[in-house]
């Protein structure tokens, strides 16, 4: 039953994380704007606000969300572990084929961001905008990469279980 608590613990912990770099992330783009605000530092904000944001919002779900899931799904476990693994595998599916599509999301960001950086190199609008894309892009694909990893090894563990 450990298995629970440390995937849904680092799952917590991750989320923490996305919420410390949108709210980061979102301030320091409000003060490069009031401070510098030339074209270059208002195409960097538009896309790292934007998704800093997304960060704030699925990091607060997901961190308020997990110590009553933790404990629900130990409760079912105990109870009876085939109940707990169709709750559970279903849902551990559907998460992991939502990381393939976010994946593909955050790779066109790091795409678009880096076309934007190559080809708009005097545009200082769009290459603040492409620079805002790949930093964003980058650190949530990354972040994804390990949160499939964690899933992954879950979902074995409840494939393990029942």
């Amino acid at each position: 039953m450990d298995f629970i608590k440390t995937y849904f613990t680092a799952e917590k912990n991750e989320s923490l994380i996305f919420i410390i770099f949108g709210v980061l992330t979102i301030g320091f783009s409000v003060y490069v704007l009031l401070k510098w605000g030339d074209s270059f530092y208002r195409g960097f904000a538009i896309p790292a606000i934007l998704i800093g944001i997304i960060q704030i919002v699925v990091g607060s779900t997901v961190y308020f969300r997990t110590n009553k899931q933790i404990l629900q799904l130990e409760i079912l476990y105990q109870q009876d572990e085939g109940a707990f693994a169709e709750v559970e595998r279903p849902r551990m599916n559907k998460v992991m084929m939502n990381f393939s599509l976010f994946k593909k999301i955050e790779v066109a960001f790091v795409i678009v961001g880096l076309l934007l950086i190559v080809f708009s190199p005097d545009r200082q609008f769009w290459l603040g905008f492409g620079l805002g894309m790949l930093l964003q892009g980058a650190l949530m694909l990354t972040a994804d990469v390990f949160a499939e990893r964690r899933g992954t090894t879950y979902l074995i563990e409840i494939t393990n279980q029942h």
